[in-house]
């Protein structure tokens, strides 16, 4: 099985692992790369499997690190990077072993595709995907390590499949960056379905009251959004800024327009008949910015994702907002599921 398999299992919501006594044995240990930052969180688990915060702790990015895409698979100053996660390793007190590696959304090309039927067979169907994804990306599949999995709860005969590309080379700069720490990687996984994973139960619950629930996760240098109705993922995207250096009216105005344009397609082509529930994750725009955004769509509620519930916390505490929304992704992976 892939690394990248264990994608896929964060948004199918299925639980057969557990109900067998087959769960995966997440590491505890994750660690987030994203454009500002590099952030390291170690659970612990405690009775009746709860899980507490033993360490957590960030550190910029090299200033010469060029922001990778999945179209420019190259990661620059890999010296220095692989220095600050040592640095991270030593701060936290963290024994280097097997890590969950958490990657930014935008380095993978992820699709939903919609089958006018289930495939007769497993063949069958992994020759659909790979004719169908080798028209959807310009390079060679060869080139790229690819996960996906059939959605259940379909309406009629019809087949959804979410796919995920990762470029190899891409993954294995990474893998090496963190080797050269002394960690091997157990878990290749994105930002937003760790984010997903976090607050599954309470997207759960909303889409059982009233109907299909957003997530939005905005990062510096992208955001993306996903949909889920009855437990079902149905839309995604994920949105690069162009360049890096949007002023802060530009990036309101790209994100505006593509929420527009995602809320659109979700009506017209998915039949929605609207969400009013969107949790958000946000190390790039405040909440009263996301709220204002939002609220031209007509969304009424906008809750901000809070890792603490995710968590046994002392009582009364609770982890700083802004540092809660750093390190939610890297929380979701070493939760596991």
């Amino acid at each position: 099985m892939s690394a990248l398999d264990n994608i896929v299992d964060r948004i199918r919501g299925l639980d057969l692992e557990r109900r067998l006594g087959l769960t995966p044995n997440y590491p505890p240990v994750a660690i987030e790369f994203d454009r500002q930052d590099v952030t390291l969180v170690r659970l612990k688990k405690g009775r009746r499997n709860t899980l507490s915060l033993e360490a957590h702790q960030a550190l910029p990015m090299p200033e010469q690190t060029v922001s990778a895409s999945v179209l420019r698979p190259t990661l620059g100053a890999p010296e220095e990077l692989a220095k600050r996660v040592q640095e991270l390793f030593t701060k936290t007190g963290t024994k280097p072993g097997r890590v969950s590696l958490v990657l930014p959304d935008n380095l993978a090309k992820v699709s939903l595709l919609t089958l006018p039927e289930k495939p007769a067979s497993s063949k069958q169907l992994d020759e659909i995907v790979r004719f169908k994804m080798k028209r959807a990306v310009p390079f060679r599949l060869e080139e790229a390590s690819m996960a996906y999995q059939v959605l259940e709860g379909g309406e009629g005969k019809t087949c959804s499949v979410l796919v995920i590309l990762l470029r190899k080379y891409m993954i294995e700069q990474y893998e090496q960056i963190l080797a050269d720490s002394g960690a091997q990687v157990g878990l290749v996984d994105l930002s937003t379905t760790n984010v997903f994973n976090l607050c599954r139960d309470e997207i759960a619950t909303a889409s059982a009251a009233e109907g299909d629930v957003a997530l939005l996760n905005c990062t510096p240098s992208y955001f993306s959004m996903l949909i889920v109705r009855n437990g079902r993922l149905i839309f995604y995207r994920c949105k690069s800024y162009a360049g890096g250096d949007e002023s802060e009216a530009q990036l309101q105005s790209v994100m505006s327009r593509e929420i527009a344009t995602s809320l659109s397609y979700y009506r017209e082509k998915l039949d929605g008949e609207g969400i009013r529930t969107v949790f958000v994750r946000s190390t790039a725009q405040s909440l009263d910015t996301l709220e204002e955004i939002l609220g031209r769509h007509e969304i009424e509620r906008v809750e901000l994702v809070d890792p603490s519930k995710a968590l046994e916390m002392v009582e009364g505490m609770r982890i700083d907002p802004v540092v809660g929304q750093r390190m939610a992704p890297a929380i979701g992976a070493a939760a596991g599921r």
